[in-house]
């Protein structure tokens, strides 16, 4: 059974009934680009919002004894709460997948003011989309966290529920149910979940297949007590959510996987399949050998499974992290950051291993990281697939040729450099460019027009953008592209994506760079840099004229000696400013975030907890005492308290950046 402390799920007694806001929602939805307008984007956004509160006050009711103690809740109505928020998590990401089409759309109209505005609207539209659906997954995680809780004494609702689950393939459901996998201590007394509703949750897993569950079924597989049967069912789990690729040779720091093939194979082969029965023997067997030609081979299709999806050499990886960057062109906000692109690639080990090859604004080679390890770097993604097999095989083993490249992140965004190295071999070449003409520099290897890869024409914003870049040693050049730049190409089609989570945290951050790529536009830029970075502008300055200190400050720096290192000193007096700023206010709503939900400090002590957190914790309540006074009241539901917390370290972060 479960051991679990009540979540901030349940605080109300009765059961609220709420105003359905889907109808505004939908009404708000474009159904071409021909809807897309600034209204048509405001009222979505408001809508979303709607929806979004609506999906955070769904609770089940909360009964009470005569003493006020609270009482178990009807697990039938705990299963009608989650059976609504999973048919609103589906609603929601409807409309994400009908909105994607549209993308294709642009390129058949002109290049006048009003369809230039359309895109703006357009990726307004679709990230409002992608965070209303990382919105309603985050708050599906406190639900199912909640009602896990209360179905566990009660076999047919909670099974029920997993079955749920699984039918309608919600992937955060996976997260929250795989501890059913893990025995508890023996000294907890608790008694672990059956085999056969560990096979339940196992079966959801493989649903779903939500990569971040891999080390939790590899746990199971290691646990002296699972069964043979379970055993072979957690090893076909494991393929169906896609076995890690063991660690590159000569990687300096490689990430250990959670499993490896060979372990995998170990395990099958020391299985006793006496008692099996021959369905199950036949399955085993299967297995052992598709892991024994992993363990040797390595990966030898033409394709390898991330998750819910399946990647080919070729693809194009795009990325959403927060980027002081994504809003420097007519085209924004940009819906991704960085980019990659996958290729195929043969070891020292002999193995063959899928890998991401990109070029990062830090080192001095081009890299090349597996796939499944270089996944977990971001929350949102999307891979993109030429709908020629024989261009999607010219763009992976362009990709290949240049790992290990030397390479120069290009600070003024430039793509002339991606021409010069047209029509010539590009291994052994030193590459020249940013992130997004990476992908420039592999389309040009094919016989397609660049039109095909990126259709849409970038400029740069107006306002003050050019002149303020121009302080930071940075510009966007001609010919520019953008990560976001390729979901227009309708010869890219989506190959897979990965479900947005929404993280409150990360909006804290975000809402920092936005802050600082609006000003950018709207303001004029005074940079101030502190001593340390002056001296360094000036060493980088000097070094234009000096090779041995040249080589010196970009090994410092981890960047390539033949980048404009004055124009990065310049950028970096500004960025690591911004930087710090957003980390900080970042971290500063976690902390106080934590100090809401810690309990009380007496509690604490007992539990452990040292003096100097408890200190902290009661730091934080005092600098939030209005907040903390209504939360502890109970007059603040978690998330009135989220917002809030986020709102004031959004506000402060954008307050500490205009006294810089």
């Amino acid at each position: 059974m479960r051991i679990l402390l009540l979540s901030l799920f349940c605080l109300a007694c009765p059961a609220i009934v709420l105003a359905d806001p889907w109808a505004d929602f939908e009404a708000a939805l474009p159904h071409s680009a021909g809807d897309l307008s600034e209204d048509q984007v405001d009222r979505l956004i408001q809508a979303a919002d709607a929806v979004e509160a609506w999906a955070s006050d769904l609770e089940w009711a909360t009964p009470t004894a005569a003493d006020g103690a609270p009482l178990p809740a009807d697990p039938d109505e705990v299963l009608r709460v989650v059976r609504t928020l999973v048919d609103a998590k589906q609603r929601a990401d409807a409309a994400l997948a009908n909105n994607w089409p549209l993308r294709k759309e642009f390129v058949q109209l002109t290049d006048g003011a009003e369809n230039r505005q359309r895109l703006g609207h357009y990726l307004r539209t679709t990230s409002t989309l992608i965070d209303l659906s990382g919105r309603i997954r985050y708050r599906m995680r406190d639900v199912l966290d909640s009602a896990t809780y209360e179905l566990d004494p009660h076999p047919p609702q909670f099974e029920a529920m997993i079955e749920m689950l699984t039918k309608h393939r919600v992937e955060i459901g996976g997260t929250a149910l795989s501890y059913v996998l893990l025995d508890p201590a023996p000294e907890t007394g608790a008694v672990p979940y059956s085999p056969a509703v560990k096979a339940k949750v196992l079966r959801l897993l493989a649903t779903v297949r939500d990569m971040e569950m891999v080390p939790d079924v590899v746990t199971l597989l290691e646990q002296p007590t699972t069964t043979p049967e379970l055993a072979i069912l957690a090893a076909e789990t494991i393929r169906q959510i896609g076995l890690p690729q063991d660690a590159r040779p000569g990687t300096p720091t490689p990430l250990a996987p959670s499993i490896t093939a060979a372990q995998l194979r170990d395990h099958l082969t020391a299985l006793n399949d006496r008692t099996l029965r021959p369905q199950l023997k036949a399955a085993r067997q299967s297995l052992l050998a598709w892991a024994s030609e992993r363990a040797e081979h390595g990966v030898t299709g033409d394709s390898y499974r991330v998750g819910d999806f399946e990647v080919k050499s070729g693809d194009w990886l795009l990325m959403r992290n927060p980027s002081p960057y994504n809003m420097f062109t007519d085209i924004s906000p940009g819906l991704f950051t960085h980019v990659g692109v996958v290729a195929t690639e043969v070891g020292e080990d002999g193995k063959r291993r899928f890998v991401i090859v990109d070029l990062p604004e830090r080192g001095a080679k081009i890299p090349a990281t597996n796939v499944d390890d270089y996944l977990l770097r971001t929350l949102h993604y999307m891979f993109l697939r030429h709908n020629d097999p024989a261009v999607q095989q010219q763009l992976g083993a362009a990709a290949a040729e240049m790992i290990g490249n030397r390479s120069n992140f290009d600070l003024t965004f430039r793509t002339s450099r991606v021409l010069d190295l047209k029509g010539k071999p590009l291994k052994g070449q030193t590459i020249n460019t940013y992130c997004a003409g990476f992908l420039l520099l592999c389309a040009q290897t094919t016989s397609r027009p660049r039109t095909e890869f990126f259709p849409i024409p970038e400029y740069a914003a107006g306002g003050n953008c050019l002149s303020n870049l121009k302080k930071l040693g940075l510009a966007i050049g001609d010919d520019f592209v953008s990560p976001s730049g390729a979901i227009f190409s309708p010869a890219l089609e989506i190959a897979g994506r990965r479900e947005p989570m929404y993280s409150p945290d990360r909006q804290v951050k975000e809402a920092v760079y936005d802050h600082f790529a609006v000003s950018m536009v709207e303001e004029t830029l005074h940079p101030a840099p502190d001593l340390s970075q002056a001296m360094l502008e000036s060493a980088a300055r000097i070094a234009k004229q000096n090779a041995w200190l040249r080589q010196f400050l970009a090994r410092a720096n981890n960047v390539s000696p033949e980048m404009d290192l004055e124009s990065a000193a310049k950028a970096a007096a500004v960025i690591e400013t911004l930087d710090a700023i957003a980390d900080a206010n970042m971290s500063g709503f976690l902390k106080a975030r934590e100090a809401f939900v810690a309990g009380p400090l007496e509690a604490l002590r007992q539990s452990g907890a040292s003096e100097q957190r408890v200190a902290e914790i009661t730091q934080y309540r005092q600098r939030h005492a209005d907040l903390w006074n209504r939360w502890i009241a109970g007059q603040l539901s978690p998330r009135d308290m989220r917002i809030a917390l986020v709102d004031f370290y959004s506000q402060q972060g954008r307050d500490q950046l205009d006294e810089k």
